[in-house]
């Protein structure tokens, strides 16, 4: 069996390691576009602070794999089960797997071409960043406010770079915080020196800066783009694979084509809390769906039961817990405040739908298999809301998790 995977990421590592497990015998190829060994893109804010150094986000593969570096997938051709590489050779395959992730999105406005734009997505945007740092620090603006930008903006903080955030909404991390939840994290970086503007998008960029939608032009040495990214579906023209946000697959991992599946950032399946189709960009959500890939790949089944969009992060030494439907609002939420601590529970009846937890964290894991197997939480509230609460093994049992 020839099994070719397409991508170097958390999604192309999980695959190929059960591959290998599943089918000992199996002909893997894994083709990864950039130029360098696999690396875990999660950890570039740590290599920007300096917290890690560039080996140590090296990307493990098992043995026996045919890793091939710098070999670019320009086309597949799906009816022929051959992919056809930059160079125009071609890499026959029964299995196919697209685990090609995603690509920033940047805006189409004047001077984004300019050197001093830069995304968070790869290691030579690193390089580049550090490259253009003044002996002072300096300033940075960056555009948006999700996990990557703020985790982008603490490691630059560390290097002395005074941070402005630039934000088209009405608060931080508008995608997954409430306006309560958004305004203790505000406050907390706003005490350590960090500037917010809110309701402004960067328009052009300037000799002199990063110009706003409001007229005022902010100096900046650097501009980091961090507004999201989007599934990379350049590949699919031309090969019948459907898609919305990202490629449709099944339970299985499977796409519309025979013998070709995706996951990782480039999938879209079931999102748990919102019971609804999304692109969950995530690194254990990529390995998860990677693996159940992997076995399908083998002959063996395996259900990938759904997603669940969370995010878990410490910045400029505050804390943030965020999952499933935590930004809801209704009559069925719980929330406890005091400073610098901020606890709300999104409730579905009995069942938890979402939480977001800021200072103090203890429970991430039981709220995540929580929601995600829909259990009776109903008992546990108080105790989950003062943080108090023991996760052993009987209550995964009583609770059936």
């Amino acid at each position: 069996m020839r099994h070719v995977i397409i991508g170097g990421g958390a999604a192309a590592g999980a695959a190929a390691g059960m591959l290998r497990q599943a089918d000992a015998g199996a002909d893997i190829t894994v083709l990864c576009g950039e130029k360098r060994k696999p690396y875990a893109k999660m950890g570039l804010p740590y290599l920007l602070s300096g917290d890690v150094e560039e080996k140590n986000l090296r990307l493990r593969f098992p043995p026996g794999i045919d890793l091939r570096i710098g070999c670019a997938a320009a086309r597949i051709d799906t009816g022929r089960r051959r992919v056809i590489l930059a160079d125009a050779s071609r890499v026959p395959y029964d299995r196919l797997l697209l685990a090609t992730g995603a690509v920033p999105e940047l805006p189409e406005i004047d001077g984004i071409d300019s050197p001093r734009v830069f995304t968070v997505r790869n290691l030579p945007d690193i390089r580049g960043i550090l490259r253009r740092l003044p002996p002072d620090g300096g300033k940075a603006v960056l555009a948006g406010a999700g996990p990557v930008s703020m985790e982008t903006a603490d490691a630059l903080a560390k290097r002395g770079v005074r941070v402005t955030f630039v934000v088209s909404s009405d608060r931080l991390f508008s995608t997954m915080l409430d306006k309560p939840a958004a305004e203790v994290v505000e406050r907390h970086l706003e005490e350590r020196g960090v500037v917010v503007r809110k309701k402004e998008d960067i328009v052009s960029i300037e000799a002199e800066g990063a110009r706003l939608r409001s007229g005022v032009t902010l100096a900046a040495d650097l501009i980091v783009f961090g507004k999201g990214v989007r599934p990379d579906l350049s590949l699919l023209p031309g090969t019948g694979i459907e898609a919305g946000r990202g490629v449709l697959t099944d339970r299985h991992q499977r796409t519309n084509v025979p013998d070709v599946y995706a996951a990782g950032d480039v999938a879209e399946t079931l999102d748990i809390a919102w019971d609804e189709r999304r692109v969950n960009a995530l690194w254990p959500v990529a390995v998860e769906q990677g693996r159940v890939a992997a076995l399908n790949m083998a002959g063996i089944a395996a259900d990938y039961p759904g997603g669940l969009a969370r995010n878990i992060l410490r910045v400029f030494g505050l804390s943030i817990y965020v999952a499933g439907k935590g930004r809801a609002d209704g009559p069925d939420v719980r929330r406890a405040e005091s400073p610098g601590f901020h606890r709300k529970l999104v409730m579905n009846g009995k069942t938890l739908g979402g939480a977001i937890f800021i200072g103090e964290i203890r429970q991430e894991g039981i709220c995540t298999d929580l929601i995600r197997n829909r259990a009776d939480a109903s008992p546990f509230l108080s105790s989950l809301m003062q943080g108090s609460l023991r996760y052993g093994r009987k209550m995964r049992r009583d609770l059936k998790i």
